[in-house]
C-alpha cells in the first residue's frame, strides 16, 4: 500500500518528505501501526524518521552501544533503558518522536492511556545523522525541553567520538558539557557514569 493510501482522508503527500495537512494523534497512530517504516508526528505533520536516508553502520553501532552500556548499569535500579522502539510525546508541538535512547525512572507514564508513547523520559539520547542533524540540534531539543520530566539531553556524533550532554539544573537552567575520547559522562538523574570510550567501542569499524 502506498503511503498516500495510509494517510487520513485528504492528507496531501510531497513524496517521502512530509504530510502538510494537518494530523491528529488517533489519525498518526493508525498510519504509522500499517507503515513499514517509522515516522514521527511533529505539530500536525508527519515525517519520515529518518528524512531522505537511512541510518550509517556508525548510527547503528553507537546507538546498539549506548543501550548495552545504560541497560547493564541500571540493572537493579529503578530506572530503565528503552531502544528507538519506544515512542516519546512532546508536548510543545503535539509531537511523538522515536529517541535512540530513552531513559525513564519508575513506572511509565501513558500518553492519554496509549501503551506505544510515554510522557515521562529522565534522559534523550540521539546519534546525530546528516540527515536529521538540524532538526535534532534546533527544533527538537526546544520541543524536547518541554518535557517537565526531562533532566538530560544527549546528542552523539556518528563521525567522531564526541557527546553534547545538556542538563536541567533545578531553577530550569540547562547547561552543556561536551565529552570526548577518554572522559567518563555522568547522568546524575539515573545516577550513571558512562567512559566515553565504551559508548564508540569499534564505531568506526563498522563500515569496515
Amino acid at each position: 500500500m502506498s503511503l498516500e493510501k495510509r494517510l487520513p482522508s485528504g492528507a496531501m503527500v510531497m513524496h517521502a518528505t512530509a504530510v502538510k495537512q494537518r494530523v491528529t494523534l488517533d489519525q498518526y497512530r493508525e498510519f504509522e501501526s500499517a507503515a513499514q517504516e517509522k515516522h514521527i508526528l511533529w505539530d500536525g505533520e508527519i515525517f519520515p524518521m529518518w528524512g531522505m536516508e537511512g541510518g550509517s553502520p556508525e548510527h547503528a553501532m553507537i546507538a546498539a552501544n549506548a543501550i548495552i552500556a545504560i541497560g547493564s548499569r541500571l540493572r537493579g535500579k529503578p530506572c530503565s533503558a528503552f531502544t528507538s522502539d519506544l515512542k516519546v510525546w512532546v508536548p510543545l508541538k503535539a509531537g511523538v518522536v522515536y529517541p535512540d535512547v530513552t531513559i525513564v525512572c519508575g513506572a511509565l507514564a501513558l500518553h492519554e492511556g496509549k501503551r506505544d508513547i510515554v510522557e515521562n523520559p529522565v534522559a534523550l539520547i540521539e546519534v546525530l545523522s546528516p540527515g536529521t542533524e538540524s532538526f535534532d540540534r534546533a527544533e527538537k531539543f526546544a520541543g524536547d525541553r518541554t518535557i517537565a520530566s526531562l533532566r538530560h539531553y544527549l546528542m552523539m556524533s556518528s563521525v567522531e567520538p564526541h557527546v553534547e550532554h545538556y542538563e536541567r539544573a533545578a531553577e530550569g537552567v540547562w547547561t552543556l558539557r561536551e565529552f570526548r575520547a577518554g572522559d567518563t559522562l555522568r547522568l546524575t538523574s539515573a545516577t550513571l557514569e558512562l567512559p566515553i570510550d565504551e559508548l564508540y567501542d569499534r564505531a568506526f569499524e563498522a563500515a569496515g
